[in-house]
């Protein structure tokens, strides 16, 4: 398994150098830190509190296939029970945060042809992510360098 950071010359370099674990670490370290800093700008940019609660990060090693899966967004994570059973809706929850952000058409009931409504899409999650991915970018650098740094330290120490 590799991973790899491009852009910037002299953490490439770094990273190079040290290789190995310590290089993953600091990569996934970075990541993650960037993957917060997108997760706060979706949930500023949304103005549903029930959405805001469906929007989350997720950062995972698939060894099996040896890659590793990094995303944030609406219904992302880990998915606990529902309020199953209950007479009426839950709101918007992570098994339908899309009905909120993508929209829906006119709905209609099976049995009578009652109306469900519509719901218009909202643009909350693309501008968040729009505003943010720069300072998760700078973000993910400075973690990176920081980890690096400590890692370099140990090895200096032993």
């Amino acid at each position: 398994m590799s991973e790899f950071l491009t852009g910037d010359k002299a953490l490439d370099r770094a990273l190079k150098e040290i290789g190995g674990k310590v290089a993953q670490k600091a990569i996934a370290s970075g990541v993650r830190a960037g993957l917060g800093v997108m997760r706060k700008a979706m949930r500023a940019a949304t103005p549903n509190s029930s959405a805001k609660k469906t929007i989350a990060a997720r950062f995972k090693r698939r060894k099996k296939f040896g890659t590793t899966e990094a995303k944030v967004g609406a219904g992302v994570g880990k998915h606990k029970g529902g309020k199953g059973g209950t007479n009426g809706g839950v709101g918007i929850s992570k098994q339908n945060a899309h009905w909120y952000f993508m929209g829906t058409k006119s709905r209609v009931t099976d049995k009578n042809g009652a109306s469900r409504g519509v719901m218009p899409a909202t643009d909350a999650i693309r501008i968040g992510a729009g505003v943010s991915a720069a300072s998760a970018l700078l973000k993910l650098q400075n973690k990176t360098r920081q980890v690096l740094e400590k890692e370099a330290a140990k090895l200096g120490r032993r």
